[in-house]
């Protein structure tokens, strides 16, 4: 019998107990993988199985973005559907998860850290004090499924912000917002958005860098099955893109009009 994907994880020895991993995924091949086998990939099993690697004492983030706030669309926590993929979906679903506040950057969080998390009001996305502070804070990692390893890396943004970048700039968004029990206010939140006149283009999800880090051995890699899974340490990757933006006018990262 073929190993699970969970277990195939396992053997790689990536992620151990008392992790924090923060798992960006598209499952849309590892699904047709398992169906080539006969069998059904189970979202409910792939997130227990993390768990389980894990433990109870580690703490697992699944991205639940939504960006329909900076077009003036009203936040509802419990309703506000989420667009970055079916395991994140599934994540939320779960009774032994719940969703962070912020509006535009929230994440469905389980394990040691979910009361920390859901305790974060930041109003800022990726600046200090947010989630993903806590991220570098707690030596994270990114666990990638099905995807290159910095594709869906938003702790990028983060990096950016600190060192200050200039193709982007803050900005505030005002719109209404329910909270969690169901109490209805206007609230201003603020995102690190791209400047348009410099117009910046990730590179194919960051492939330089990432292809970069992959030769330093800072990104591990492998296959099952075909579909591939990345892992990065988020101190490693908070580390070169630093170096990118400030040593190589962030070459590595993006295009941009730098005139």
């Amino acid at each position: 019998m073929k190993l699970s994907y969970i277990e195939w994880l396992a053997a790689e020895k990536w992620i151990g107990r008392g992790d924090c991993i923060y798992v960006i995924s598209d499952v849309l091949e590892l699904a047709k993988a398992y169906r080539a086998r006969g069998e059904r990939l189970g979202l409910d099993d792939l997130i227990e199985g993390l768990q389980g690697l894990v433990g109870q004492e580690g703490t697992l983030l699944f991205p639940t973005f939504n960006w329909d706030f900076c077009k003036g669309i009203a936040f509802d926590y419990h309703k506000t559907p989420v667009r970055t993929g079916a395991l994140s979906k599934a994540a939320l679903r779960r009774e032994d998860f719940a969703r962070t506040s912020h509006p535009l950057y929230s994440f469905a969080v389980w394990g040691a850290g979910k009361g920390a998390l859901l305790a974060d009001r930041s109003v800022d996305s990726f600046g200090p004090g947010t989630i993903f502070e806590k991220m570098y804070r707690w030596d994270a990692r990114i666990l990638a499924i099905g995807l290159p390893a910095l594709k869906g890396a938003s702790y990028i943004h983060h990096v950016e912000q600190t060192v200050g970048v200039p193709y982007r700039y803050n900005k505030e968004f005002t719109a209404q917002y329910r909270d969690a029990d169901g109490q209805c206010g206007t609230r201003t939140y603020r995102m690190y958005v791209r400047d348009l006149d410099r117009d910046p283009r990730h590179i194919d999800g960051f492939r330089p860098l990432e292809e970069k880090m992959r030769r330093e051995g800072l990104i591990l890699w492998g296959s099952y099955e075909g579909v591939p899974s990345g892992f990065v340490r988020i101190a490693d990757l908070d580390a070169e893109a630093r170096k990118d933006i400030l040593e190589n006018d962030s070459r590595n990262m993006y295009d941009y009009h730098r005139g």
